[in-house]
């Protein structure tokens, strides 16, 4: 009976110090309420002092920053534990050259190299919702979804939302024609972030909303958060 008792023992220490190891439990989440995919204006990011990007950034294009898991008030909080092995994910675009030249074209770094730009978002970003959307589809969705918008600047100069070091437009009209002209339907909410410098606030990134499993663009929830565009009534698009 004593030796029975000591295996039952041993048993329960085993199974608790597994369950405690951090390797075996699954660090992902499936609380988040949509994912945001993140474009950003490379003018802006571009021109804070003392912080240059590389040589070969394409000014004229909006690429993807990250796509970022949110909740049900617009707010992107979830980050990611660290995985065990955070560049594994590299096979995701090792195994799919055409891939990985889709991830170079839309989702290029404007500071370092493109997979370690990558590498950092699925650890930050992706890894926690892979329960729900693998790495693979991860990827693949956002590019999906870049080229849905491959046009935004073209369609927002055909209603004179043009980039220019002087002219100021409220994030009002700009959200509106982005959802009519860009997405091509006026009930679709998208957001918009800003970085202020000394008085003037400068478009940073677009937030357009998708569902948790990345197979359609929704409508950002109503959120009255500014996202650093302040009252939202003089923002500067600017031009490299």
């Amino acid at each position: 009976m004593e030796y029975l008792f000591g295996i039952v023992i041993t048993l329960i220490i085993i199974v608790s110090s597994a369950s405690c190891d951090p390797k075996t439990q699954p660090p992902v989440s499936s609380n988040y309420h949509h994912m945001q995919m993140i474009m950003q204006w490379p003018p802006t990011f571009c021109g804070r002092p003392n912080k240059p990007c590389k040589r070969s950034v394409i000014m004229l294009e909006f690429p993807i920053h990250g796509l970022w898991p949110g909740n049900a008030t617009g707010h992107t909080p979830f980050t990611c534990k660290v995985p065990p092995n955070p560049t594994t994910v590299k096979k995701v675009w090792l195994n799919d050259r055409s891939l990985k030249t889709s991830l170079g074209f839309y989702w290029p770094s404007l500071v370092s190299t493109d997979e370690k730009l990558w590498i950092h978002e699925w650890e930050k970003h992706g890894y926690c919702t892979s329960q729900i959307v693998p790495d693979v589809e991860y990827f693949n969705g956002a590019i999906v979804f870049a080229r849905q918008v491959k046009n935004m600047l073209s369609e927002l100069r055909s209603v004179q939302i043009i980039p220019d070091n002087k002219i100021t437009y409220t994030a009002a009209n700009m959200k509106k024609f982005i959802s009519e002209e860009v997405l091509k339907d006026k009930n679709i909410h998208v957001y918009i972030s800003c970085e202020k410098r000394g008085h003037h606030f400068y478009l940073k990134q677009i937030h357009i909303c998708l569902d948790k499993l990345l197979k359609t663009i929704i409508s950002c929830p109503k959120s009255f958060l500014t996202r650093g565009c302040g009252t939202g009534n003089d923002i500067l698009f600017p031009k490299s």
